[in-house]
């Protein structure tokens, strides 16, 4: 027998054979071991493998892992709902990879957990994984419901019940839904929507809570229990202070002040008063000014309204109406005493003798120069009725500013300066015809004075200047005509000049333009690149300009490179274009 036909025939045997010699064959050609979860199946390769059938192999998964088959039936958990796990499980679960090597190849970072049936949202995105699948744990056994995550977190005790969806979000625990109270029994209406659940169902009790208003609000209660329980017969919820009673019921309607007034302030605290006096002294006996000397009937002239509105007609009533600002004054102010004990007289002088300020020397005939519009308001006519009329500032001087003691008695002077001698600045140097120059529109401005009938015409930047520019004593005394008397010589520094001739060359409308034409006014025309020098390169020390020598030695004796060889007439062979040309004439 040869060699094949009896390897042939051991390996028909073979196959023959019961299923133990059948592992013996498949544990030979296996290529590699299992993995931690499926050691135990490692004798066994029938349990995950057919025979000659590899498309049979996720039909054994699914035999033994049962849960998954049943999503991938129901579309539901990963396996339902995503579309690779239909597939061959040998895609995503590798085995024969080693003891260590996990079978699910799972990306935490990167997991869309919306493939499952609990999508994260809210604050469960930001959940570590750990935080609901325990270790050692499958990802499916982690539940689903609130209450299996937050039963210990549940401040309600299990109350509530466990779905905590009803009233909480995912986005953070204490923020909740709107809850359907009024399926409670009691809807929260008014003010109760805006209290907190805890303050009606303190210490977390949620059930045999009575209804009715006393239970909660027996502190708040000002009547002591007085009125009964039933708070909703003058209470509402918009807020607790709003009462419906209806007043007029009682034979007293509330009207303008007492509407707004509280129960306590006719009632005393607790009801202490059921029934208050319905007279107007019987509350107001404290707000009378008058001390009952006008008597208790206070409705003659006051009103419910409010107590300072007066309904007294002092125009009819009375000899004297009431004009202007005696309008708005008070009562008391003319009536000191009670109508019964004193009448006030009616001239001015009785009510207003301490506001005056003449203190009787113009009279007790007030309104000949005041109106009742304001007491300040005077009528006195002083243009017509004076010979100095009121004009500018004047107008508006209060009338003792002039009139220090009475017109009977003294009459003050119509001259400037008999009131402004100690505002004359001059000292009186001027004279005391203030008009001359000045008006009563301003004192210090509007000043008029034409300068130019002086020996001083101001012309250019003078004309903007004050007057104490140049008149710092205010004397207004000539201070000198030349431009040296007020500009001091800072610049040439007397290179000049002493004094400095300023207006030979600067002129009034600006102290920068300047002209001087040293040509034709001097006797050294300016040629060459003496053109372009400033003024203090020759005239850099203080004397006369014009006793300044012409010499060119004077001034170039350091650039003469000669050393005084050819002599001091640098002009014979140098021109003032440029020093370095030379011009060579014969010698005379």
């Amino acid at each position: 027998m040869s060699r094949w036909r009896a390897f042939w025939l051991v390996l028909l045997a073979l196959l023959a054979a019961p299923a133990a010699a059948q592992s013996i064959v498949e544990r030979l050609i296996s290529p590699g071991a299992l993995s931690a979860p499926h050691a135990r199946l490692e004798a066994r390769c029938d349990a995950c493998h057919t025979s000659f059938r590899k498309v049979a192999q996720s039909g054994q998964c699914l035999a033994c892992h049962k849960p998954v088959a049943a999503d991938i039936a129901g579309g539901t958990g990963l396996h339902g709902k995503w579309a690779p796990a239909h597939g061959e499980c040998r895609t995503c679960h590798a085995e024969h990879k080693g003891r260590g090597t996990p079978l699910v190849r799972l990306d935490r970072n990167s997991f869309n957990h919306g493939l499952t049936d609990f999508a994260l949202t809210g604050a469960h995105v930001r959940t570590a994984c750990n935080g609901c699948h325990q270790p050692g744990a499958a990802f499916r056994a982690a539940p689903r419901t609130c209450n299996g995550c937050h039963a210990r977190r549940d401040p309600h005790r299990g109350q509530l019940g466990a779905a905590c969806q009803n009233c909480h979000l995912t986005t953070a625990w204490k923020p909740i839904q709107p809850f359907n109270h009024a399926a409670t029994g009691f809807a929260l209406t008014g003010q109760h929507r805006q209290v907190s659940c805890l303050t009606c169902h303190a210490g977390q009790r949620w059930q045999g809570l009575a209804s009715n208003c006393v239970s909660c609000h027996a502190r708040d209660d000002a009547h002591r229990g007085s009125r009964g329980t039933n708070c909703a017969q003058c209470h509402s919820t918009a807020g607790w202070k709003a009462a419906t009673f209806d007043h007029a019921g009682t034979g007293f309607p509330l009207l303008g002040a007492h509407a707004a007034a509280s129960c306590a302030a006719c009632h005393g605290v607790a009801n202490a008063r059921p029934s208050p006096a319905k007279a107007c002294n019987g509350c107001h006996a404290k707000d009378d000014r008058h001390k009952g000397g006008n008597g208790s009937d206070c409705a003659q002239c006051h009103t419910s309204r409010t107590w300072k509105q007066i309904a007294f007609d002092h125009d009819r009533l009375t000899r004297f109406p009431l004009r202007g600002a005696h309008r708005d004054a008070l009562c008391a102010a003319c009536h000191a005493q009670p109508l019964r004990a004193a009448k006030p007289a009616a001239t001015c002088a009785a009510c207003h003798a301490k506001d005056d300020r003449h203190k009787g020397a113009n009279g007790s005939d007030c309104q000949r120069c005041h109106t009742e519009s304001a007491w300040k308001i005077a009528s006195f006519d002083h243009d017509r009725m004076t010979r100095f009329p009121l004009a500018g500032k004047h107008a508006k001087v209060p009338c003792e500013q002039c009139h220090g003691k009475p017109g009977a008695e003294v009459r003050p002077a119509v001259t400037c300066g008999s009131c402004h001698a100690r505002d004359d600045v001059h000292g009186g140097r001027l004279g005391s015809s203030c008009a001359n120059c000045h008006d009563a529109a301003s004192w210090k401005e509007r000043v008029r004075f034409d300068h130019a009938l002086t020996r001083f015409p101001l012309l250019g930047r003078h004309v903007a200047l004050a007057c104490t520019a140049c008149h710092v004593d205010r004397g207004f005394a000539a201070k000198g005509l030349g431009c040296a008397d007020c500009h001091v010589d800072d610049h040439h520094k007397g290179g000049l000049g002493k004094p400095a001739a300023c207006g030979t060359c600067h002129m009034a409308s600006s102290w920068k333009n300047w002209r001087f034409d040293h040509d034709t006014a001097t006797r050294f025309p300016l040629t060459g690149r003496h053109a372009g020098l400033i003024c203090a390169a020759c005239h850099g020390r203080a004397g006369d300009p014009r006793q300044l020598s012409r010499q060119c030695v004077d001034c170039h004796r350091r650039d003469d490179p000669h050393r005084g060889g050819f002599g001091e007439d640098c002009e014979r062979c140098h021109v003032t274009e440029d020093f370095r040309q030379v011009r060579f004439d014969k010698p005379r």
